[in-house]
């Protein structure tokens, strides 16, 4: 969707209407949630402090966020996808990804299917929305931000044509490039795609390890993930921003121990068990970083779970740390039973489900 928080505010308060917007709070540390494009044009972006967004457009009118309300427009949006296809993940309430391979013979085409659904996101909703068409994930996103707003990107090209139009982009276009990681990319001469794809996968893991290998395939187009339209049903979160910036290791553990407290309460009253968990870590300059663990055997035991958010944090830490604004705790995978467990236990699990036990009965009882 195109500055989606701010063009619902903007369709339903005619005053608002080519006027720059910025949704988001005024209070302390607030940020922009979403500014709209006439905003925009002064510099005004999402994430950026309300203070800083201000300064550059007085004139702005700051529009406290409503959720409820984007969260109704969300839902319509989704209605219009399903039209088209089942296979949706959804990233946000403004944003997903819509696989529609099996839909191809009744609708022709990526690029057909884009433009009935911007034609019916229009007409039936009054908003508009940006969609890039592509052989997978990481190239539809990448096509749906280039031309904004309210156009479709097709990037249905021969693997050759896919790399030579992605090469002239900046790499904080990549996943998992942020402000810092980029300028370390252009401190060894790596600006653009087309410089990742020069390097080649060997000279870039050599550098940056894993991390190399997987830029080095999205810089040439290559991504194999599939859609996951059961995601957001199959996982378990929490996650917080912070006031004040966190600088220390031990307060972040702090954060997530509790965060993986919570999840672990969460799963066992829904009577699940998850296979993975994960933590994610935004420093203050809003780079973000999503680290992930399958364990040995699925669990919804609390002290397994803050072990693994503990080793998790201890060895993304070990590699990079500075200042952090949000972390945040999930588990995934989530299945119905743990599967088989060990023949020759030590009886170790079965008290610390009695000990989860206890705990949820006491919280139940007299609160957090």
């Amino acid at each position: 969707m195109d500055a989606f928080y701010a063009s619902v505010e903007q369709r339903d308060d005619p005053a608002l209407r080519g006027k720059p917007v910025l949704v988001g709070g005024r209070e302390g540390r607030g940020v922009v949630c979403a500014a709209s494009y006439e905003a925009r044009k002064f510099g005004c972006r999402s994430a950026m402090p309300m203070s800083q967004a201000m300064r550059l457009c007085p004139q702005a009118a700051v529009v406290k966020p409503d959720f409820a309300k984007y969260t109704t427009a969300s839902r319509a949006i989704r209605a219009i996808f399903e039209r088209y296809s089942p296979e949706i993940e959804p990233l946000a309430l403004d944003e997903a990804f819509i696989d529609v391979t099996a839909s191809l013979a009744i609708f022709g085409s990526g690029r057909a299917v884009g433009e009935e659904i911007r034609a019916a996101v229009r007409s039936e909703l009054r908003l508009t929305c940006s969609v890039g068409v592509a052989p997978n994930k990481f190239v539809a996103k990448i096509a749906s931000d280039l031309e904004k707003p309210d156009a479709l990107v097709d990037l249905m090209l021969a693997p050759d044509a896919l790399a030579a139009r992605l090469a002239p982009l900046p790499v904080g276009r990549m996943w998992g490039v942020g402000p810092i990681t980029a300028q370390e990319l252009a401190q060894r001469g790596y600006a653009t795609f087309g410089d990742l794809q020069r390097a080649g996968e060997k000279q870039l893991a050599l550098y940056f390890g894993d991390a190399g290998r997987s830029w080095w395939r999205l810089s040439q187009g290559l991504d194999d993930r599939a859609v996951d339209s059961d995601r957001a049903a199959k996982s378990v979160g929490e996650e917080e921003t912070f006031h004040e910036d966190l600088v220390s290791v031990a307060q972040v553990e702090e954060r997530l121990l509790v965060q993986a407290d919570e999840v672990a309460r969460r799963l066992r009253a829904k009577e699940l068990f998850a296979k993975t968990v994960s933590i994610k870590i935004r420093f203050s300059d809003f780079e973000t970083h999503t680290h992930e663990k399958t364990l040995a055997i699925a669990t919804d035991q609390t002290v397994e779970l803050r072990e693994a958010a503990r080793r998790l944090l201890a060895n993304f830490a070990a590699k990079r740390w500075r200042a952090v604004r949000l972390c945040g705790f999930s588990a995934s995978r989530v299945v119905e039973s743990p599967g088989q467990l060990p023949l020759f236990g030590d009886g170790k699990r079965e008290k610390l489900s009695k000990l989860d036990d206890v705990r949820d009965r006491i919280r139940e009882k007299f609160g957090g």
